[in-house]
């Protein structure tokens, strides 16, 4: 005479009980392993700071020119990739401080400080930002400026009526 599981119910059995116990007990009991050295702490947005209190994961970043944290798709000023340009899926961005502007380029980890050129009015092709040691420029032509590095365009920057860039 074979012994019959006790059933619990219409579809189950007490040996399927007892399966699902061992295997909940496995997983709590694989719930409280100590996590490995390796394994580095998640942060959250805003968790993280940089040496003038900002945020990077919130998008901040520092500005010399301008003293302060700031996010530069809000309060830069945003150039597109020029058609020439390999990479045209990320903007480089300009800020413009009283004295100095930098550009945040997106090869690039930290700005590129640049002076600000005054040139004679009617100048056909005005330089209006520069830094000669990493052969970066700003330059007005026709309707727009055109940021080129080492003599190559890669960005553009509609020369709108207000734009900050016409007031240098």
């Amino acid at each position: 005479m074979s012994v019959m599981p006790y059933a619990i119910g219409p579809f189950f059995t007490s040996t399927w009980a007892a399966k699902v116990a061992a295997g909940l007990a496995v997983m709590a009991m694989s719930a409280c392993q100590p996590s490995s050295p390796n394994t580095a702490p998640s942060i959250g947005a805003g968790g993280d700071m940089d040496a003038h209190g900002c945020k990077a994961s919130a998008g901040y970043v520092w500005s010399t020119v301008q003293q302060r944290c700031m996010r530069l798709f809000e309060d830069a000023l945003s150039f597109d990739p020029h058609v020439d340009n390999p990479d045209q899926t990320l903007k480089a961005f300009v800020v413009l401080g009283p004295e100095k502007a930098e550009v945040f380029l997106p090869q690039l980890q930290g700005p590129v400080v640049l002076d600000i050129v005054k040139t004679m009015a009617g100048d056909a092709r005005p330089v209006v930002l520069r830094n000669t040691a990493e052969q970066v420029e700003v330059v007005r032509v026709k309707d727009m400026y055109v940021l080129s590095i080492k003599g190559q365009v890669k960005f553009t920057h509609d020369a709108v009526l207000d734009s900050p860039l016409s007031k240098i």
